[in-house]
């Protein structure tokens, strides 16, 4: 096992049968057949919260409230508001809550932030990153369920959207192209992320599929980072395309490792906060999610004037 002094104890579902099978498959002592039983488990000190989108800030509180620690799944919540309410609450209750964004937490992501941090490419004027998974539309799937939180943006855009403040920062402002289903549900995002004087290209789909690569450009070079959301490898070049480097991490298990084995660290150390993922990071994305949305006019089915946020 790639991960030290954790142990995966429990699993909760909505259904016992689906628990139970899981419990059986990966040989874990108890499965709960709702999420309720779980969290009030005193055996478990930490929530991994992989639902959809829509019931991550109920899960959340519910979690917190039970004294628990939270590693829950991107994206964090449907908007801003709620990802404000949930930070609220965990310092309240003295408890550890991380985004699951596992792409900052990469290894290669991380060696590429420090290259680009020494000048090794100059400074970055332009990020260009792509993905795209095409799916057949099922009305079922969280994929494409509004009330579930669906489409592309929270699912995809969201990745593209943290490659660009991871390299440039946070923009000022975004231009928008879209493609909504005939149900409401965004099926692709062009954006562009505006800067005083440079610009970040997303781009995220359920239409196609794509390599999902991306690049870093910079004044004095550029880099190419492979699958860039789950990324393994990436190679550095100066303009003329000469190689400077190539930067290679292999995943000890599935590239989720590096995230589960930080917040281990963290509860460790008592921490409320991972410095690599901290809340008013995940909070800054979330607005810039919601300002995209605001320009497609993408309202989710939760997101009444009464209901906003909890």
């Amino acid at each position: 096992m790639s991960v030290t002094d954790g142990e995966v104890y429990a699993i909760a579902s909505r259904s016992l049968e689906k628990a139970e099978a899981f419990k059986k498959r990966y040989q874990l002592e108890q499965a709960y057949g709702s999420y309720e039983a779980l969290v009030n488990d005193p055996k478990v000190d930490c929530v991994y919260i992989a639902t959809p989108h829509s019931l991550h800030a109920e899960q959340m509180v519910m979690a917190l409230n039970a004294h628990k620690a939270v590693l829950c799944e991107k994206a964090f919540t449907l908007n801003a508001v709620q990802a404000k309410a949930i930070s609220k609450l965990a310092h309240a209750k003295r408890q550890f809550v991380m985004e699951a964004m596992w792409t900052r937490f990469l290894p290669t992501i991380q060696a590429l932030q420090k290259q680009v941090q020494s000048g090794v490419i100059g400074d970055v004027i332009k990020v260009d990153a792509t993905l795209a998974f095409g799916h057949s539309y099922d009305p079922e799937s969280r994929l494409h369920h509004p009330a579930l939180g669906g489409g592309a943006l929270l699912d995809l855009g969201v990745y593209t959207v943290t490659l660009a403040n991871l390299f440039m920062g946070r923009p000022d402002d975004y231009l928008v192209r879209f493609n909504m289903d005939a149900y409401g549900v965004d099926q692709e995002e062009s954006l562009v992320a505006l800067y005083s004087d440079r610009a970040a290209f997303l781009f995220s789909s359920f239409k196609e599929t794509r390599t999902n690569d991306a690049y870093v450009i910079g004044t004095k070079g550029w880099i190419k980072i492979e699958s860039f959301h789950r990324t393994e490898k990436a190679f550095i070049y100066r303009h003329d395309g000469t190689l400077i480097q190539e930067i290679y991490y292999p995943h000890q298990a599935n590239g989720l490792e590096y995230e589960i084995q930080e917040v281990i660290q963290c509860l460790k150390q008592g921490k409320l906060e991972s410095d690599v993922m901290p809340l008013k990071e995940t909070i800054s994305v979330m607005e810039q999610l919601d300002s995209i949305r605001k320009k497609m006019n993408l309202i989710y089915p939760q997101e009444t004037k009464k209901s906003k946020g909890n």
